[in-house]
């Protein structure tokens, strides 16, 4: 497969123990040295871009609720969250940020040129400098047949 096309996304999300398991249908394309991956969330208010490149992970959500988040293995990030009822600065303190899978094939960047491959990242949020949750993410992207 081609470093672009469809692609069925399988998100598992751990808050404080929590785990929660979602299924969405997306696409994922390459462009100068990031990954992107695309997806719409919430019966289609949320729209959801990803870009991983070498070491950093920003996550932009926008429509119903609009957010900013990205993630250093080892560093604190300024962020924000935005929606019709509230808006808040946010920070993430990322412990690990990693991407495994997409065969033998990667680029200088460290990017894997075919699916499937997972993404997975560990932090706290912080909210105006207090702890508001502990997070697990493992996104797996892997081929749609459609």
């Amino acid at each position: 497969m081609e470093a672009s096309g469809k692609a069925l996304l399988t998100l598992e999300s751990v808050q404080d123990g929590e785990r929660v398991q979602e299924i969405y249908h997306g696409e994922w394309f390459r462009k100068a040295r990031s990954l992107y991956i695309r997806y719409t969330e919430a019966d289609g208010e949320i729209r959801t871009l990803i870009r991983y490149s070498r070491g950093e992970l920003a996550l932009t959500r926008s429509g119903a609720v609009k957010m900013e988040q990205t993630f250093v293995d080892g560093q604190r990030r300024r962020g924000s969250y935005r929606s019709a009822m509230t808006a808040f600065e946010l920070e993430t303190d990322t412990t690990k940020l990693s991407i495994q899978g997409g065969g033998a094939e990667h680029d200088e960047q460290g990017l894997p040129a075919l699916l499937p491959f997972t993404l997975e990242w560990k932090y706290r949020l912080l909210v105006e400098e207090r702890l508001s949750g502990r997070f697990h993410i493992r996104l797996c992207i892997q081929e749609e047949h459609e």
